[in-house]
C-alpha cells in the first residue's frame, strides 16, 4: 500500500493555469493577487481587510499587504483578536471589524487558488494518480482541487465516497444526496478542507464562543462539484467560466441546514450596502450565505470549529500511515509550527510493527531525511532521498518501489 503526502511544493507543480501563475507562498501571496483579474473585481471584497489594518494606524493598507507581509501571520493576528473581541462584550464592534476581515482572508485566499486552478487537469498530479490503486491514499495539506481533478479522470475516484468523509449534500447544478454506489478508488484526506468545500459563516453565540450560522451538526460537509449556469449566492454575484471543483468568489448557498436561531430576545439584523461602483448581481441569493470550508493558514487552527469533521479525518490519516508500504512526501517540509503533523507521524510509527520505505521529493531534503532518522526512528536504508523540485517532468515512476 502506498501513501503520498502532499504539501505546498506538489501544488507550486501546476503550471498550465491560463493566469500564467503559480500557487502563491506566505510572503508574495498579495503580489499574485494582483496579478490576476479578481483583484480589479468589485465583488471580490478587500474594505474590511483594509478597515482592520486602518484601525491598526495603517494608513496605506494596499501598499502594506505588498510590501511582503506574511499572510499567515497576518491571518493568525486577525483570528487572536477576533476570539478576544468575541469573548468581551465591550468590543462587539471591534469583533465586527475583526471577524469581517478574517472572513474576507478566507475568500480570498480561496478566490486566489481557485482562479489558479481554473485550467486543464493538473500534469503532475495526472502523474501521481496514475501510480494510485485503490489500497492507496493521498494526504494533502493544500487547499486546492488539483489532486482531486487528476483522481476523477484517472480513477473511479468520485466526491461522493473520495475524502474519507460522506457530504451531506453534493453541489452538480444543484444540490444533490450523494451517490450509494461506492466503487473502489484510492482516498483523498484533505487535512485542512478545501476550496470546494463549502460551510456556512462564522458568528458569535451568546457565552461569546465562535460557532457557525447553521445549526446543523458542525461537521455536516457541503462539497461543490459544478455548475453549468447560475446558482444563489450572496447577493446573487455569480461569476460563470469556471472548471468542476472551482467557482469565482461566492459559493452557492446553502439550502439543506437550518440557519442558527437568535437568542431568546434578541433577533439577526442584515444589511447590505449599495455602493454605485458595484453591480448588482442578477442571479437569485436565497439560501443560506456560505464560504470555503478552509482551516487557515493561522498558528492555531480551529478545527473544533467542525465538530469531528477534521478529528476524523486526522485518525483517518494516521490509519493509513501506519499501513502504509511506501510513504512519498512531496514538497512538505514539516515547518516546527504546525505541531499537528509531527504529532500524526510520531502516533502513525509508534503503532507500526514494521519500517515503510519513505521517499522524499524536495529541493532541499535533508533536513526532512533527518527528522525521518532522528524523530521518526526510519534507518537511513529506508529513505530514499530525491533532491529536485517536482514537475511535469518528473519521473516518478523511476523513484517509486513496485506496486
Amino acid at each position: 500500500m502506498r501513501v503520498f503526502l502532499l504539501g505546498a511544493g506538489a501544488s507550486k507543480s501546476y503550471a498550465q493555469s491560463p493566469t500564467k501563475q503559480r500557487m502563491p507562498i506566505a510572503i508574495d501571496f498579495f503580489q499574485t493577487f494582483d496579478k490576476l483579474a479578481a483583484a480589479a473585481n468589485p465583488w471580490v471584497l478587500q474594505e474590511g481587510l483594509y478597515g482592520y489594518l486602518f484601525k491598526k494606524g495603517i494608513r496605506n493598507p494596499h501598499d502594506y499587504l505588498r510590501a511582503g507581509v506574511d499572510i499567515e501571520a497576518l491571518h493568525s493576528e486577525i483570528e487572536e483578536a477576533r476570539n478576544f473581541a468575541s469573548l468581551n462584550a465591550e468590543s462587539f464592534a471591534g469583533y465586527m471589524i475583526e471577524n469581517k476581515a478574517y472572513v474576507e482572508l478566507i475568500f480570498i485566499f480561496a478566490s486566489v487558488i481557485n482562479e489558479i486552478q481554473n485550467g486543464s487537469v493538473s500534469n503532475p498530479h495526472r502523474t501521481i494518480a496514475k501510480h494510485l490503486n485503490q489500497y492507496d491514499a493521498v494526504l494533502t495539506f493544500n487547499w486546492d482541487t488539483l489532486m482531486d481533478r487528476a483522481l476523477a479522470e484517472k480513477t473511479d475516484w468520485k466526491p461522493d465516497f473520495g475524502y474519507g468523509v460522506t457530504p451531506h449534500k453534493i453541489f452538480r447544478n444543484g444540490w444533490s444526496e450523494p451517490t450509494v454506489e461506492r466503487r473502489p478508488a484510492p482516498q483523498l484526506i484533505k487535512l485542512h478542507g478545501s476550496t470546494n468545500w463549502i460551510t456556512a459563516y462564522p458568528t458569535n453565540s451568546a457565552d461569546g464562543k465562535i460557532v457557525l450560522s447553521h445549526e446543523a451538526d458542525p461537521s455536516t460537509l457541503h462539497v461543490f462539484e459544478f455548475a453549468d449556469g447560475p446558482y444563489a449566492c450572496h447577493a446573487g454575484r455569480f461569476m460563470p467560466g469556471y472548471c468542476p471543483y472551482s467557482y469565482g468568489y461566492y459559493p452557492p448557498n446553502l439550502f439543506h441546514v437550518p440557519g442558527r436561531r437568535a437568542p431568546e430576545g434578541y433577533m439577526f439584523l442584515r444589511a447590505r450596502p449599495k455602493v454605485p461602483w458595484r453591480e448588482e448581481g442578477t442571479a437569485a441569493s436565497d439560501g443560506l450565505t456560505s464560504m470555503p470550508l478552509i482551516i487557515p493558514p493561522v498558528k492555531k487552527k480551529s478545527y473544533e470549529l467542525f465538530g469531528a469533521l477534521f478529528a476524523n479525518l486526522w485518525s483517518d490519516a494516521e490509519n493509513q500511515l501506519v499501513q502504509a508500504d511506501e510513504i512519498v512526501i512531496i514538497g512538505y517540509s514539516f515547518p516546527r509550527t504546525d505541531l499537528q503533523s509531527n504529532s500524526l507521524f510520531l502516533n502513525a510509527f509508534l503503532r507500526r510493527t514494521t519500517v515503510p520505505r519513505v521517499i522524499i521529493i524536495d529541493p532541499a531534503p535533508e533536513k526532512i531525511a533527518e527528522k525521518f532518522r532522528l524523530e521518526f526512528g526510519v534507518p537511513e536504508a529506508k529513505i530514499a532521498v530525491v533532491k529536485d523540485y517536482f514537475s511535469e517532468d518528473f519521473d516518478l515512476a523511476k523513484h517509486l518501489g513496485a506496486p
